[in-house]
C-alpha cells in the first residue's frame, strides 16, 4: 500500500562538533525534546546518466528507522518542498515496487534504474515543541558516510541537521533558519545526501539573466519554454495517479508552449519547432477528455443539487454516467503516457530546452522583436471574429494571445498584464459559452439514458433549458468583455 505526504524541510551545515543550539528562541518553540538515535541505510536508484536525481527526484529503499520502506520523493513546485510516496519493504530480493516505476517512467522512459549510491546515517532526532506540547518540527542531526556505486569510489563523509516541519508553518523555518544562522549554521548548498555522494554540481552560484526589454528576446522565450516544460515533467506523476490538476495542468502547459512558438515563431528554427508544437497538440487532446468531462459533471451536479423536484435520481444517474466515461478515460491516458510517442515527445522538449534552435532574429533586443510579433497575434485574433469564426475558434485565438502577454510580462509589467488580463475576461466567458455547450450535448444523453431506465427527466430537462439561456448571455457578456480587450491592447500599441 503506499503512503504519501508532503515533506516540507531545510538542510544546514554545522561542523563537527557544534552542538544543537537553544532553540527555544525560534518563535513559538518553547522546549526541544531529544527523541533517540537511529541507524539508517539507504541503497539509491536511478538510470545510467541519473536522469532522476538530475530531475529532482529521489527513488531510494532505506532500512532503520520509523519510515523504513521505499521512498519516492517528487518535485511540487513550490521552495522546501517534495511530495514523498512510501510503500513498505517486502521479502528479499524486494525490488523496487511497480508502482513507483510506473510514477517515475517520463524520466527514464524505458532505461532500467539500478543502485547508483549507498547512504549510511546515524540520526540524532529532536522535537521541536510548541506551546501546547504539539510537535512543530523535528530536528534530525546526520552523521553521514555514503559511496558511489562505483569500483573506485571512496567515502564520502559529512554531517548535517534536518529541519522538517510536523504541525508548524513555513515561517518557523524562517526563524530557525535566523537562530542557526546567529550560531554560524547556515543553509546547505546540496540540499539531497545523494547528490552530495555522487559529486552533482549544486547550480547555488547560477545566476538567472534578467529578463528586460533591452536583452535578447530569445532570453524570454527560453525562460517560458522551460517553465512550461519542467511544469509537465512535474505534473506528469499526478496525472499518473489521478491527482487534482495534473490533467488540467498538463495541456495548459502544452497550450503555452503551442502558443509560444507559434507567436514567435520567428525566434527559433520552425523545421525543429514545428513538429514539437503538433505532438502538444496530441498530448493535449488525448488527455482532453478527461478534463472536459471532469469540468462539465461538475457543473451540471451542483445544479442537479439546486433542484426540489426529481434532483436526486438525475443526480445518481449523472454520477454514474460520469464514473464510466472517467473508467474509460483513466485507461486512455494511462495508454498515452506510457507510449513510444509520449516518451519521444518529453525527449524533443529536453532538447528543445537544453539547445534551443535560435534564429538570427532571437539575438535583437526583446522591444525590437516581440511587440512586433504581439502585434500580429492582435491581428489574428481579431480576424478570427471579423470572419465569424466559431466562438470555440475565437476563444481559442483569444487563448494564445494571453498566452504570448504572458511571456512578455515579465519584462513589460503592467503594460502586458492590463491587456493579458482583459484577454483571460473574455477566453472566461467564451470558456463558459462552450462548457454550457457541452453540458446540453451531457443534459441529452443523460435524459436518453433517463428513458431507457424509467429514472424521472424533469430536472434533466429544465436544466437543458436553462443552459441555453446561459449560452445567451454568455454571448451578450463577450461583446462587453472584447471591447476591454481592444481598449487595453490598443494602449499596449502606443
Amino acid at each position: 500500500m503506499t503512503r504519501t505526504q508532503l515533506e516540507v524541510e531545510r538542510v544546514f551545515s554545522p561542523g563537527p562538533d557544534v552542538p544543537v543550539p537553544d532553540l527555544t528562541r525560534a518563535g513559538p518553540v518553547v522546549g526541544v525534546d531529544p527523541v533517540g538515535e537511529v541507524e539508517l541505510d539507504a541503497t539509491y536508484h536511478d538510470t545510467p546518466g541519473l536522469t532522476l536525481i538530475r530531475a529532482g527526484v529521489t527513488l531510494r529503499r532505506r532500512e532503520g528507522g520509523p519510515d523504513e520502506g521505499w521512498h519516492l520523493k517528487l518535485p511540487v513546485g513550490a521552495p522546501d518542498a517534495r511530495r514523498e510516496l512510501h510503500v513498505p519493504l517486502r521479502e528479499a530480493p524486494d525490488p523496487v515496487p511497480d508502482e513507483l516505476l510506473d510514477l517515475v517512467d517520463g524520466w527514464t522512459r524505458g532505461i532500467a534504474v539500478a543502485p547508483v549510491a549507498r547512504i549510511r546515517t546515524h540520526r540524532t532526532t529532536y522535537h521541536l515543541v510548541g506551546p501546547e506540547g504539539e510537535v512543530l518540527a523535528e530536528l534530525a542531526d546526520d552523521r553521514v558516510t555514503g559511496r558511489a556505486a562505483q569500483l573506485d569510489a571512496q567515502d564520502v563523509t559529512w554531517r548535517e541537521w534536518e529541519v522538517e516541519l510536523v504541525d508548524g508553518d513555513r515561517e518557523l523555518l524562517d526563524v530557525v533558519e535566523a537562530v542557526l544562522a546567529a550560531h554560524d549554521v547556515h543553509r546547505s548548498a546540496v540540499t539531497r545526501k545523494v547528490a552530495v555522494v555522487l559529486g552533482l554540481p549544486t547550480g547555488a552560484h547560477d545566476v538567472a539573466p534578467a529578463l528586460t526589454r533591452k536583452g535578447p528576446a530569445r532570453l524570454l522565450l527560453r525562460h517560458w519554454l522551460e517553465t512550461q516544460v519542467h511544469e509537465i515533467a512535474r505534473l506528469d506523476p499526478v496525472v499518473r495517479r489521478g491527482g487534482a490538476g495534473g490533467v488540467h495542468g498538463v495541456r495548459k502547459a502544452c497550450r503555452r508552449l503551442r502558443a509560444a512558438l507559434a507567436t514567435y515563431r520567428a525566434l527559433a528554427d520552425r523545421e525543429r519547432t514545428e513538429p514539437v508544437r503538433e505532438e502538444l497538440r496530441w498530448l493535449a487532446r488525448s488527455l482532453g477528455q478527461l478534463r472536459d468531462d471532469e469540468v462539465v459533471r461538475d457543473r451540471i451536479a451542483r445544479q442537479l443539487a439546486r433542484e426540489e423536484l426529481f434532483g436526486e435520481p438525475a443526480l445518481r444517474l449523472l454520477e454514474e454516467y460520469a464514473a464510466g466515461r472517467a473508467a474509460e478515460g483513466r485507461v486512455d491516458v494511462a495508454e498515452v503516457l506510457t507510449s513510444t510517442r509520449y516518451h519521444a515527445l518529453r525527449t524533443a522538449l529536453d532538447d528543445l530546452v537544453a539547445r534551443p534552435p535560435w534564429t538570427g532574429a532571437a539575438d535583437g533586443r526583446a522591444r525590437d522583436v516581440l511587440p512586433a510579433r504581439l502585434a500580429r497575434e492582435w491581428r489574428r485574433t481579431r480576424r478570427r471574429r471579423r470572419d465569424g469564426a466559431d466562438v470555440h475558434e475565437v476563444r481559442r485565438a483569444v487563448k494564445r494571445l494571453r498566452y504570448a502577454l504572458e511571456l512578455v510580462e515579465p519584462a513589460w509589467d503592467d503594460r502586458a498584464r492590463q491587456p493579458r488580463r482583459a484577454a483571460r475576461g473574455v477566453t472566461r466567458v467564451l470558456g463558459d459559452h462552450q462548457d454550457s455547450v457541452v453540458a446540453r450535448q451531457w443534459l441529452h444523453a443523460l435524459a436518453a439514458e433517463a428513458a431507457r431506465t424509467g429514472v424521472p427527466s424533469f430536472a434533466l430537462g429544465r436544466q437543458h433549458a436553462l443552459e441555453e439561456q446561459r449560452e445567451r448571455e454568455a454571448l451578450a457578456e463577450a461583446g462587453a468583455a472584447w471591447a476591454v480587450l481592444a481598449r487595453a491592447v490598443s494602449r499596449w500599441a502606443r
